[in-house]
């Protein structure tokens, strides 16, 4: 993971954090959608990774157009689930999303995808599990309405 320092894990935690809080400042009724806005931000990166990967159209390799369209597969799973997530009784389960997501994370550093900065996938790890298991714990309140 070349390129990874101290102050970007610093920066990753402290962003964590501070998403962490916003989402806990705003009333019960709200947090869903802003956790859920943050699950489509998360794979929305990745798949303008795999964008900015692509070589000029004429000469974009098997690969590359494998990589943005598994990305963009993957990126219309999480979107749809998650709003389904965002219109139910168990909107805590936007937080196991983002956990969920940890996972395509790991397997990005893991298969070393080549579109993708290779200190990325490392930190958005870290920010995922953190503000996965927040998410969980800020969404399992039941909201008061009015």
């Amino acid at each position: 993971m070349m390129g990874l320092n101290p102050i970007l894990i610093g920066a990753t935690v402290l962003l964590a954090g501070a998403a962490i809080l916003a989402t806990a400042m705003l009333s019960p009724v709200n947090r869903a959608g802003n956790v859920y806005g943050m699950l489509v931000l998360m794979v929305g990166i990745y798949v303008g990774f795999a964008i900015i990967g692509l070589e000029p159209l004429e000469s974009a390799s098997r690969a590359e157009w494998t990589a943005l369209m598994g990305e963009s597969l993957l990126a219309l799973v999480f979107v749809f689930a998650g709003l389904a997530v965002l219109n139910s009784d168990k909107p805590w389960l936007l937080g196991v999303m983002i956990l969920a997501h940890g996972g395509v994370d790991f397997l990005h550093l893991v298969l070393a995808a080549d579109y993708t900065p290779d200190w990325y996938a490392f930190l958005c790890l870290i920010f995922d599990a953190a503000v996965g298991v927040a998410a969980i714990w800020l969404l399992s309140d039941k909201p008061h309405k009015g």
